[in-house]
């Protein structure tokens, strides 16, 4: 037997190969201080402590039949096949960092002793198995679990170890762990709000949807016929609190809130360019009409049902994305020269813009005419201005411009010129992302 302490205890799990643990904590870091490929069981407190995330890692190491749940699980065993470590030190950076709390145990290489450890190990399965004997059982303790930690970080509780997540890596472990949305605009607020102020972020929905806190709503922006609106970036938000009767626009009356001055969240996965594209790529597919705004009476409740099967579409979406070579210029310009004539024939039929720009679009491609007009002090200004005052921005070359999917097609001076031109129009307008 050997007494170690600090550095000397991740030398001496590295030694020992883990290939059973029984362990009151798991964190973020765990790779780091054992072989993940020895791993082949696993005991843990499915409390505070240890990190969901890792938890969800280490059942797609080893699978879930190898991952055991014990609430009051507080002893720190590792097993390897000739040696073993016990301690006070917990499978985290916390515990085996030698930079974090102090920690000692000992190493064990006495046969005896080991095959004691064994049979508590094997004691320690058996308690989990009959605690939580379904990977369903498992599953909806490490909802509740991640429900906790989110809400311990948000008060400061524990501090956010999270790393950015991809959509391909994302891994729900519940059906009601995000919602997904499309946004319902500014809401006008009853004194059931609690300082209003403090409002983040919030969502409303119908009295009957069962929103809970502690989840997250993929928000999205639609368009009249009931599609998401391109030109939007989609956003996350965390639900703080759920306020029945929060808001005056019946029936969507029930409020969910992101409040402000609380610890940043990671959320469930990065909306980065191939996640927000593959979101609207499965939301105009035609096989998720229930997420859709076409509804008399919009409800999130039949969205629940759908949400793994919509989650994987999106992931094979990106994947799609990502490994087919990226959109040819040309095919762009023809999107951009639909986009700008759809908008040019609406402003036109509204009178909202001269006919003489039917004669430049005839003369110049959308995409050349674009950057000839789009300039500070050019013409287009008056028409810009008559855009602005129909409430019509969104129609305009410079709109158009710096949606997030044309931005490519254009230079940094044509998209400053771009935004400088609407601020001129209209400072209240918020311009699409590019």
């Amino acid at each position: 037997m050997k007494f170690i302490h600090g550095s000397d205890i991740q030398c001496g799990l590295r030694e020992i190969s883990p290939i059973q643990i029984a362990v009151a904590y798991v964190g973020i870091d765990w790779k780091a201080y054992i072989v993940p490929e020895k791993l082949q069981d696993i005991v843990v407190s499915p409390t505070v402590g240890t990190n969901p995330a890792a938890i969800v890692e280490i059942a797609e190491a080893i699978g879930w039949e190898h991952v055991h749940f014990l609430d009051n699980l507080h002893a720190k065993i590792y097993l390897g096949e000739h040696s073993a470590a016990v301690g006070s030190f917990n499978l985290t950076a916390n515990g085996l960092s030698a930079e974090g709390l102090q920690e000692a145990g000992f190493l064990v290489e006495d046969a005896r002793t080991l095959l004691e450890l064994r049979a508590r190990v094997d004691d320690y399965r058996q308690q989990a198995a009959m605690a939580y004997p379904t990977t369903s059982a498992k599953l909806a303790r490490l909802a509740e679990l991640r429900a906790l930690w989110d809400r311990a970080i948000k008060q400061g509780v524990i501090r956010n170890d999270a790393r950015a997540t991809a959509l391909d890596a994302y891994r729900p472990v519940s059906g009601d762990e995000i919602y997904v949305c499309w946004g319902l605009g500014n809401i006008a607020y009853t004194d059931q709000i609690v300082s209003p102020g403090t409002v983040k972020n919030s969502m409303s929905f119908l009295e009957s949807d069962m929103v809970r806190s502690d989840r997250w709503i993929l928000c999205w922006t639609s368009t009249s016929s009931g599609h998401p609106d391109k030109r939007y970036h989609p956003y996350w938000l965390h639900i703080d609190e759920v306020v029945e009767g929060g808001a005056q626009e019946v029936p969507y009356t029930k409020v969910a809130v992101e409040r402000t001055g609380r610890a940043e969240l990671s959320p469930p996965f990065e909306i980065t360019d191939a996640a927000r594209n593959a979101l609207y790529a499965v939301l105009n597919s035609g096989e998720f009409p229930e997420f859709l705004d076409h509804h008399e009476t919009w409800s999130v409740e039949p969205t629940l049902p759908r949400l793994p099967a919509f989650l994987r579409a999106m992931s094979e979406a990106a994947r799609r994305t990502t490994v087919s070579p990226p959109e040819s210029d040309e095919a762009l310009v023809h999107e951009f020269d639909a986009r700008i004539r759809e908008a040019m024939d609406i402003s036109l039929s509204k009178k909202y813009v001269k006919t003489t720009i039917d004669g430049l679009l005839k003369k110049y491609s959308p995409v050349i005419l674009a950057k000839r007009l789009v300039k500070p002090n050019s013409d287009i200004r008056s028409g810009l201005k008559s855009l602005a005052k129909h409430g019509a921005l969104h129609l305009s070359f410079e709109s158009i411009m710096l949606e997030t999917c044309f931005a490519s097609l254009f230079n940094k001076n044509d998209l400053d010129c771009a935004r400088f031109n609407l601020r001129e129009a209209d400072p209240s307008y918020r311009p699409p992302l590019a």
